[in-house]
């Protein structure tokens, strides 16, 4: 259940060892950027459009081949140009004419574009084999293999365990070639698109070691996410063995209730965290069932607590869905209670021990299906 593909930002910054942590990004001044470039594709246009966060995209006619791509952003912005062939990349907004072809990355421009090209062209590489191979399957077959994966599904022939195999080899060589361009451009702002894209994929150790303040990319405001994530993680660790942090919220028929009430009184606690509109959460739900049908005789209790501020679509989800474990509402916002576990992306699991000693936060489904196995084993 790690936000290591997918993340859904939630909460403002965190209280880390009672200080406020915030982030103020700089800024710089909107200059007026030109990008030229060629392409083998065949449509009419390219489209461009400032990607972290993402912005409105506009259109440029490509002409024999050709395109240019003219706007005016704040400088160092990330915005990226695609001709729908695939052939996308990533540019930073800069005073400096570039000439792109978009085919095989051969770039002119400043140095730092030359860079951030070339950070890319690994990437696309590594693409090159992966996606041939991924687009392969099915949608129901993609579908699997990252059930499989995750440990929501069995894999049951040694074809399923080559495939996992294989995908677990992409994402390895992706995360090591994000690593690469991180650490070959500390003394830039390159850094902050690759921990924007990939902090969830970082151990400790690597985000310790990107995530400094007087780094040059620390307050360019791609840096926003990754700042939010790490002071939320570094809260996680601090709680984590310690007692549960109790809150008050509401349950579907109004009454108001404690996670005290469940928590630190012989049984396990499962906090499931989740919205109505999360689409992750929603797909988890089929092993969450799972957890609670082969557990839920034997010492564990969940509590899926909902971040939905609206409380009929938090309703109508349970209905549907026909979720069977205690639900309660805790709608996101200051002093709710994701912002007191620091969960700063959903679906997001806390798992509490009998003695309301917080065992484990932000489990993957595999490592959860490890830890429970390992628990009620040992308990039998």
């Amino acid at each position: 259940m790690n936000k290591k593909t997918i993340i859904t930002l939630l909460i403002p910054f965190v209280a880390i060892s009672g200080q406020a942590q915030t982030f103020t990004p700089v800024v710089e001044d909107s200059i007026d950027f030109v990008v030229t470039g060629t392409t083998t594709s065949n449509n009419d246009i390219v489209s461009t459009f400032s990607c972290v966060p993402r912005g409105k995209s506009v259109d440029y006619p490509i002409k024999n081949g050709r395109f240019t791509v003219t706007g005016r952003l704040p400088r160092n912005t990330f915005f990226q140009i695609g001709d729908y062939k695939g052939n996308d990349l990533r540019f930073i907004a800069d005073e400096v004419p570039t000439e792109i072809n978009l085919v095989t990355g051969e770039v002119k421009g400043s140095e730092l574009q030359q860079r951030f090209i070339r950070c890319q062209m690994r990437e696309r590489e590594i693409d090159k084999v992966v996606i041939p191979w991924w687009e392969g399957f099915s949608e129901e077959e993609q579908s699997r293999i990252r059930d499989m994966r995750a440990g929501k599904l069995q894999m049951m022939t040694a074809k399923d365990s080559a495939n996992v195999a294989k995908f677990n080899t992409h994402i390895t060589e992706l995360e090591t070639t994000n690593l690469k361009n991180i650490r070959e451009n500390l003394g830039n702002i390159i850094p902050a698109y690759y921990l924007y894209t990939g902090m969830g994929s970082l151990t400790d150790e690597q985000m310790n070691e990107f995530m400094r303040e007087d780094a040059p990319y620390a307050h360019h405001p791609a840096m926003e996410r990754p700042w939010k994530q790490y002071y939320s993680i570094k809260k996680q660790r601090a709680i984590t063995a310690k007692r549960f942090i109790d809150f008050e919220a509401e349950a579907p028929d109004g009454t108001k209730h404690r996670l005290s009430e469940y928590a630190g009184h012989g049984q396990y606690v499962l906090i499931d965290f989740w919205a109505s509109w999360c689409g992750p959460c929603i797909g988890s739900m089929p092993f969450m069932k799972q957890v609670y049908n082969d557990y839920k005789d034997r010492g564990l209790h969940i509590v899926g607590v909902s971040c939905d501020k609206d409380r009929n679509a938090w309703l109508k989800a349970i209905d549907k869905h026909q979720l069977p474990w205690t639900a309660l509402l805790s709608p996101a916002g200051k002093g709710d209670a994701l912002d007191l576990y620091g969960v700063y992306g959903i679906p997001t699991v806390i798992l509490i021990a009998p003695d309301g000693t917080i065992i484990a936060i932000d489990m993957e489904s595999k490592e959860l299906k490890t830890k429970l196995e390992e628990i009620f084993n040992d308990n039998n």
